[in-house]
């Protein structure tokens, strides 16, 4: 998998992709949340013309098209207008050296 550009929205983070897209399994929609704050409920919410490729529900990856412009918003967060392409949203993780765990990071 190759990447041109990576966005980074708060625990979020957007690779795009250097791929085509089949049109096999797509769902088509005008809004998605990619991922909510545990604590303040606040969303990370995509909006505008894209297609769902695959998507892993549970804070899982979400792998999407945009077909014109899409653009993703967060209380908190400034706003990112992503232009046409194919992306996949990964949650950030870190690692803990004393446990040997590997944890999602919660926003």
């Amino acid at each position: 998998m190759v990447f041109t550009k990576i966005y980074r929205h708060g625990d979020v983070i957007l690779y795009k992709l250097e791929e085509t897209v089949q049109a096999t399994g797509i769902q088509k929609k005008e809004q998605l949340i990619l991922a909510e704050g545990e604590v303040t409920g606040h969303l990370h919410k995509l909006e505008g013309d894209f297609d769902v490729l695959d998507y892993k529900p549970m804070g899982g990856d979400v792998k999407f098209v945009v077909n014109t412009t899409a653009l993703l918003t967060h209380e908190e967060h400034d706003r990112i207008l992503l232009d046409s392409g194919v992306y996949l949203k990964v949650s950030q993780v870190e690692y803990n050296p004393f446990t040997d765990l590997v944890k999602r990071v919660v926003d």
